[in-house]
């Protein structure tokens, strides 16, 4: 455990100007996707009718340095409206580590639970974080498994002893362990390198590709069968008529 002082102190209800704020993803952020387009239009669209947002989850890092935890769609409404008045926040004084744990506990309150592969990478972002947390602790904040934990942090150990950089998903570092020798794929190993894939693509192109839908479907359209070999469009049309039926066959909830 380094030296940093544990524990959460009583957290405090204030407002802060929006620009005292910042945000570290990569630190606070657990999910494959930082904000969704369409939750952000809402919660600005919320804003401009002059409804209150609930409070963000803010950690004070140091003098006038306050990080948001929990709360990265809000933050990016507020910015997005060009909001000028103090925001509400609810600002925590406490280590790293402890903010870290904070959010994924905040993350786990949310309606729109985690998924395997969102809990697994948190789980491996915070066996390679040098905060010294114990193996229950990580087990506690991520509900992975205590089997798992204990394997992300031997995996860590091995490749360290190997002089090998650690990779940012638990996936990564179980092919990393592997060296050239490409392990037998599971179906949840599957899945994680499809979302590891999916979100580098979102980050890059993800953005653009969701205006242009919304402006003009078609020429999304175009792109995509002028990118894509004819087999691959074939199988991406497959599969979102797939996705099209599955939705439909779903019993409506009242």
């Amino acid at each position: 455990m380094n030296a940093e002082k544990q524990g959460v102190n009583s957290p405090k209800r204030k407002r802060l100007p929006l620009s005292k704020l910042t945000t570290d993803p990569e630190t606070f952020q657990f999910r494959e996707l930082e904000t969704t387009e369409d939750h952000v239009r809402g919660l600005a669209d919320a804003i401009n009718a002059g409804n209150v947002l609930d409070p963000m989850t803010v950690w004070m890092r140091g003098e006038d340095d306050y990080i948001v935890v929990d709360g990265h769609h809000r933050y990016a409404a507020y910015s997005r409206c060009g909001y000028s008045k103090p925001v509400p926040v609810i600002l925590h004084e406490c280590s790293e580590a402890d903010a870290m744990l904070l959010a994924l506990s905040e993350n786990t309150k949310t309606k729109l639970p985690m998924t395997k592969t969102e809990r697994d990478n948190a789980a491996w972002r915070l066996v390679c974080s040098d905060h010294g947390l114990s193996k229950a602790q990580t087990v506690k904040a991520t509900a992975v498994s205590d089997g798992t934990v204990g394997k992300m942090r031997r995996t860590r150990k091995q490749l360290e002893d190997q002089g090998k950089d650690l990779p940012p998903t638990w996936w990564m570092a179980m092919q990393a362990l592997k060296g050239l020798e490409r392990p037998e794929l599971t179906d949840d190993m599957v899945e994680q390198m499809i979302e590891a894939r999916a979100k580098a693509l979102d980050d890059k192109i993800g953005k653009e590709l969701g205006r242009m839908g919304n402006i003009q479907w078609e020429a999304l359209a175009r792109v995509l069968e002028r990118r894509l070999e004819h087999h691959n469009l074939n199988c991406l049309t497959d599969y979102l008529v797939d996705q099209g039926d599955e939705a439909d066959e779903e019993e409506p909830v009242f």
